[in-house]
């Protein structure tokens, strides 16, 4: 798209001086004004490449910390909505999704950014025709801020996209914040904000990126104009014509793990930041590379693990050596009483099944940085997955999770000591997680109901009451209050006897069995119904109270 600008205006692609931002403002340049705007819509790049490092930190944690600094400091007049691509799925052009809509609160935007990670491809263009079907129709002007590390990788042209998206009229302002970006992206770049009627800003570090969104911040609250980057003459470099032809060999990536890691893993691979595709692998401590990023696909062990891949991104160059740190990872702790899991793992945010997992507990393992649900699975028959809370993986060091929150029941002598099922359901009606076994359990700390069912054919679901996990305890449950049938040793069980508890509604179901059965404690009725199809149910005792520790005798 041919830009309508003054020559003059245009920036510079080459050596440019170092300017900070407080001096481009101080410069009161006027070209194209920022008309008045009473909304932000900020676009981030999660792609797989956001996980290099920038000043020795991750640009995607950098980018998340520096984004919700400024939401905290934007004014309530001003709506902020938050779209993300590539934090979902590797290889995923269609990964976009609103992270926060458009007058969110600050509080849901602090968690909802806090779960974002770096996974996937750059769609830009995508993401500009998801933003104009959003603020298509819109009245007055959004100023969206584009803030990426790399170009587009989904076959679009966003610049194109971007003059259209003015072309049709929509009220809008696209600036674009380029973060570490190499010559080509920034040509982009440039190109998009021209296209949007916004400005570009390089951000080669963090002080950079935190004073180009502090900027535009400014510009949308005062109404300012943005200002222009700096110019300076472009320098011409000139080659002289030769006919050696060489071929870029290849990089050595090496290895070079934190003491607490394992080595050597069963495997390890370097794959395509955005696709995840396996480039290179091996188990030595070294591999040869073609130039280009990767990220480390990591298996430590053949059984006991599966391949993960790790978040740091690597640059490999052409005839050199470049040392990855493997220092990331988690070791979980459990009290005794508690056993070792089938297994135990990771789970992206609002997932249910783990991407990471392992066997092994009081060990360090190698783990991807991010924030995550902790996957716990005690016994593969006896217990259903519970996810035991959030965890952020910080990334450079060995991070430490205490599992020590939980259920213990403690049921009475009379009670069974096994059931078909015990379980925590919460406070929306989800089943958090159930187990067979009465045996101390984790579970995350919270308010909770819990429910139990003795046996599959011969009792329902059993609503016990509401119980309370604390912070780091166990909550003990007594199983001590119940029925007992007092009948003669001949006697056959009839088909059902019922107990409604007057106060709540709840039933509990017990069918041909004499069986003791644990019961809450409350004021009942006592129904029976002696055979299923030659007799009608009917009511025994009208009320009768069950104390807690009590077993009441029935006889029969």
């Amino acid at each position: 798209m041919r830009s309508n600008q003054n020559p003059r205006n245009q920036p510079a692609r080459k050596f440019q001086p170092v300017l900070t931002m407080a001096v481009i403002l101080m410069m009161a340049m006027m070209p194209l004004a920022a008309a008045a705007s009473e909304e932000m819509l900020f676009i981030l790049d999660c792609s797989g490449s956001m996980w290099g490092r920038v000043d020795g930190r991750p640009k995607i944690v950098v980018a998340k910390e520096a984004l919700l600094s400024l939401f905290s400091e934007v004014p309530d007049t001003v709506d902020v909505g938050l779209m993300a691509y590539g934090h979902r799925r590797k290889g995923d052009c269609g990964d976009l999704e609103m992270i926060v809509d458009s007058g969110t609160s600050r509080t849901d935007m602090v968690s909802r950014v806090d779960t974002l990670n770096a996974k996937g491809k750059t769609p830009i263009s995508g993401a500009l025709i998801r933003a104009g079907e959003i603020l298509a129709g819109k009245e007055d002007l959004v100023t969206v801020i584009l803030i990426s590390d790399g170009i587009e990788t989904c076959m679009g042209d966003p610049c194109q996209v971007a003059a259209e998206l003015v072309e049709k009229g929509i009220k809008v302002v696209i600036h674009v914040v380029g973060f570490d970006v190499d010559a080509d992206a920034a040509d982009q770049m440039k190109c998009i904000a021209r296209a949007g009627n916004g400005r570009f800003f390089k951000a080669d570090d963090i002080r950079q990126l935190k004073e180009a969104l502090s900027l535009l911040k400014t510009a949308v609250i005062t109404k300012a104009p943005v200002p222009e980057p700096p110019q300076v003459k472009g320098v011409q470099a000139e080659t002289a014509p030769s006919r050696t032809l060489r071929i870029a060999g290849p990089g050595v990536v090496k290895l070079k793990p934190a003491a607490w890691v394992k080595m050597p893993p069963q495997s390890w691979a370097l794959a395509d930041t955005e696709t995840g595709e396996v480039k290179a692998s091996g188990k030595e401590d070294q591999l040869r590379a073609k130039a280009g990023e990767y990220q480390i696909l990591w298996r430590q062990s053949e059984h006991g693990h599966v391949d993960t891949l790790l978040t740091a991104v690597v640059k490999v160059e052409s005839g050199k050596t470049v040392e990855v740190p493997i220092d990331t990872g988690v070791r979980i702790s459990i009290p005794d009483g508690i056993d070792v899991p089938r297994h135990w793992g990771l789970v992206m945010p609002g997932e249910a099944t783990p991407f990471w997992i392992t066997e092994e507990v009081g060990t360090p393992q190698v783990a991807p940085a991010g924030t995550y649900g902790i996957f716990w699975h005690q016994s593969e028959h006896e217990s259903h997955p519970v996810i035991l809370g959030q965890i952020t993986v910080e990334s450079g060091r060995l991070n430490e999770i205490m599992a020590d929150s939980g259920l213990v029941l403690q049921p009475a002598e009379w009670a069974p000591t096994q059931c078909y099922y015990y379980g925590l359901k919460t406070q929306t009606g989800d089943m958090l997680g159930y187990w067979k076994n009465l045996a101390p359990q984790l579970a995350p700390p919270g308010t909770y109901t819990l429910i139990l069912r003795p046996t599959e054919h011969q009792h329902n679901e059993i609503v016990w009451g509401a119980i309370v996990i604390p912070e780091h305890e166990f909550a003990k449950v007594p199983i001590n209050s119940g029925l007992k049938f007092i009948h003669a040793p001949e006697a056959k069980p009839p088909y059902g006897i019922f107990l409604v508890n007057l106060d709540n509604g709840h039933e509990i179901a017990i069918k041909e069995t004499w069986d003791p059965v644990p019961v809450p404690p409350g004021r009942y009725r006592l129904d029976w119904w002696e055979s299923q199809h030659e007799s009608a149910r009917q009511t025994l005792t009208d009320e009768f109270t069950i104390e807690s520790g009590m077993l009441l005798e029935v006889e029969m």
